[in-house]
């Protein structure tokens, strides 16, 4: 009789253990998914601020110091410049759209998957957005007549180009990486809790 109820003991305690150890994974995994949702909302945060901000830049800035002439100069870079503008506004909305969709009540696979695409998307836009950004300057100088090789303009246009090269190994080197390499540790535990 005492093995028996020894024997019954014990499988009650391996349950209540078993019961335990889920509840602590269930405990550890929303954790995991509260801490990579907060990431998404910190980075939707920072798409939304870049929505808002340049537009409302721009509109300051054109009129304040803009006086509209209807020579070729101004015509071509305005085209130039809005191009540009609109393409990467555009872009950033695309990307907002996306980040939208990732959502972590779907399955692991399909997270990750969303995110592996998202992160695709932002460099290759960002690449694309850097290589467009000399033509927006050219229509920037090409509005203001601003001399593109006089002995003035040779200090801001190194200045220019320097910060964004400076820029463009922060985004790549640190910046975009570093979003995503949180975001996909905190994947990983969670697919590691679920094959458990």
């Amino acid at each position: 009789m005492e093995l028996a109820d020894i024997q019954n003991t014990w499988k009650e305690h391996d349950k209540m253990l078993m019961e335990n150890i889920r509840i602590n994974k269930e405990i550890f995994k929303n954790i995991l998914t509260e801490r990579a949702e907060k990431k998404i909302r910190w980075m939707k945060a920072k798409t939304i601020f870049s929505l808002i901000l340049p537009p409302i830049f721009l509109i300051i800035f054109f009129i304040s110091k803009l006086e509209y002439r209807p020579d070729t100069n101004f015509i071509v870079g305005a085209i130039l410049f809005g191009t540009v503008f609109i393409t990467s506004y555009i872009w950033t909305v695309q990307y907002f759209i996306k980040l939208s969709e990732i959502d972590f009540k779907k399955a692991i696979t399909t997270t990750t998957k969303n995110l592996t695409e998202l992160k695709k998307y932002k460099f290759r836009n960002t690449k694309l957005g850097y290589m467009l950004i000399p033509f927006a300057m050219i229509g920037i100088f090409m509005v203001f007549e601003i001399p593109f090789f006089s002995r003035n303009s040779i200090l801001p246009i190194f200045l220019i180009f320097a910060t964004m090269i400076v820029s463009i190994y922060v985004n790549f080197k640190f910046s975009i990486n570093e979003s995503f390499k949180r975001i996909n540790q905190e994947i990983i535990e969670i697919e590691k809790l679920e094959k458990e």
